[in-house]
């Protein structure tokens, strides 16, 4: 036999080999990959590891849908193009931001399920939610792909920030914002000096007919750790021992009996739930009208602040920078009288 022909038996032995040993055998998925749409070019994507599995979404998505409150403010807060979410009055409202977003949908109530029909109206190119939409997460995968993100209350409001900015091909935008928080943590504490560790601060959520204290388990509860203030004994919980408390990681409910509980050197009164602004003030007086509060230290130091609410209560860094912002306006700059 010639030899040229011997070399090539040999290579196509090989070959056949190689392609018969692969048969079956599931090949290395890559990061980026390249997929057809509806737009002219195609489109980048890449793999994002959730609480589902693995998803395959456009590496910078132009049409985002949030399906669960508690994530509504990540792709604000990374510049991300939002087209529809639940809650969002509630959300923008809070942040003062109701006029700078006209073209984002409201799908739905914060304790409602989002609407299905509307989003597929909406034509999203990626989907955000947590495992508090796992049901229904097949059928909202056949809208869009869809990535799930483990959250289990608003004080792990931390938890989904990055893997959310994966998803939305945000992580540079993502990392100069939790530096910026970390800044301005550092700064508080070194403006606060030798109070900080002196300082007990109470948060207290009025609610109708309700007086909840809102622990370290809680959105605001992380931010004034972060910022190394105490807490009154009865709200120095974490989250696993509020829920082993109260049936909740957040907060707890007291009666007026035990009004000492929220004492501290400063009280911020957090309203939520109210149908209007009148009964929110009017559950505020209320309070204050109560045989104990005239007794409690804070009140006969001035230091009880009432502060918007929903930025108080959940959200992202946005949410956060502005508690940070009433940290520094109420404890380093009091204005030196209570606030209704």
């Amino acid at each position: 036999m010639p030899k040229f022909k011997f070399y090539f038996v040999v290579l196509l032995t090989l070959l056949v080999i190689s392609a018969c040993s692969s048969f079956g055998r599931q090949l290395p998925t890559r990061d980026i990959a390249v997929v057809p749409s509806s737009q002219t070019s195609p489109v980048p994507v890449h793999v994002v590891q959730h609480a589902m599995g693995q998803t395959l979404v456009p590496v910078h998505p132009q049409r985002v849908v949030v399906i669960d409150p508690w994530l509504v403010e990540i792709p604000l807060a990374l510049g991300v193009n939002l087209v529809g979410a639940p809650g969002l009055a509630s959300t923008l409202q809070g942040l003062g931001l109701e006029d700078k977003h006209p073209g984002i949908k409201d799908i739905g109530a914060l304790l409602t399920p989002p609407n299905m029909e509307k989003v597929m109206t909406l034509k999203p190119d990626l989907i955000l939610g947590t495992m508090r939409n796992q049901d229904t997460y097949s059928l909202w995968s056949h809208i869009a792909p869809t990535v799930l993100l483990k959250v289990e209350s608003n004080g792990d409001w931390k938890q989904p920030f990055m893997p959310a900015a994966k998803a939305l091909g945000k992580t540079e935008t993502a990392k100069r914002l939790t530096d910026n928080y970390n800044i301005r943590i550092a700064e508080f504490k070194q403006k606060i000096g030798s109070r900080l560790k002196k300082t007990f601060v109470s948060v207290v959520r009025l609610i109708p007919e309700t007086i909840n204290p809102l622990t370290k388990g809680a959105f605001s509860g992380v931010i004034i750790e972060d910022a190394g203030l105490i807490r009154p004994p009865s709200q120095n919980l974490d989250a696993k021992a509020t829920q082993k408390k109260a049936g909740n990681p957040v907060g707890y409910n007291i009666s007026p009996e035990v009004l000492t509980q929220i004492d501290g050197d400063i009280l911020f009164i957090v309203r939520y739930g109210f149908k209007d602004p009148a009964q929110s003030k009017i559950a505020v007086h209320q309070l204050m009208g109560e045989p104990l509060w005239s007794k409690l230290n804070v009140v006969k130091q001035s230091k009880v602040y009432v502060v918007d609410d929903f930025y108080w209560l959940t959200g992202s860094y946005l949410s956060a920078n502005r508690v940070i912002d009433d940290l520094f306006t109420y404890i380093l700059h009091p204005p030196g009288r209570n606030q209704e």
